[in-house]
């Protein structure tokens, strides 16, 4: 299937919010509470998501510098998006990192993570955070030539952990 890659756009946001919270559901499910992934409200994703375009298409970039590129399928409706900024963390194992890479379900497997990493994360040093078993999303990462270099961190107060990867 081919995609079409943008920068993240207004119109974006009323698709964008309902399946952020859905991906986080689905792929989620069993390795966050239960609470924290039913808590996850669409109006506010969606008002979370508005602002950050308004941000991208005034600035280029979300107001924490991240750019968000969507790919659409054959009809135009984004079903996942990346964003890549420059590091945040004072620690940083490298000067690039990619701050998220979201697919629809019922577009896993179909090459849409592949294109985005493709056209948006650049050749060379770069780490990541992914939730600990994760196991789909560590093995997609590992392909790209990243690996575990065995740095954590607590996600909020979830009693979940992130893992980073990076890749030189």
């Amino acid at each position: 299937m081919a995609y079409e890659l943008s920068p993240l756009r207004e119109t974006d946001a009323e698709t964008l919010g309902p399946l952020h919270n859905r991906i986080w559901r689905e792929a989620y499910a069993g390795l966050l509470p239960a609470d924290v992934l039913d808590s996850r409200d669409d109006s506010e994703s969606t008002a979370r998501w508005r602002m950050r375009a308004l941000a991208h298409e005034r600035l280029g970039t979300s107001p924490e510098g991240c750019t968000t590129w969507v790919a659409r399928d054959e009809d135009g409706v984004a079903i996942g998006w990346i964003g890549v900024a420059a590091a945040r963390d004072d620690d940083a194992p490298a000067p690039t990192e990619l701050w998220s890479l979201y697919v629809a379900p019922e577009h896993q497997g179909r090459g849409a993570a592949q294109v985005l990493t493709d056209a948006m994360l650049p050749d060379g040093p770069a780490y990541l955070w992914v939730l600990e078993g994760n196991e789909r999303a560590i093995a997609f990462y590992r392909k790209l030539g990243f690996e575990t270099d065995g740095a954590t961190k607590e996600l909020g107060d979830s009693g979940a952990f992130e893992l980073r990867m990076s890749r030189t």
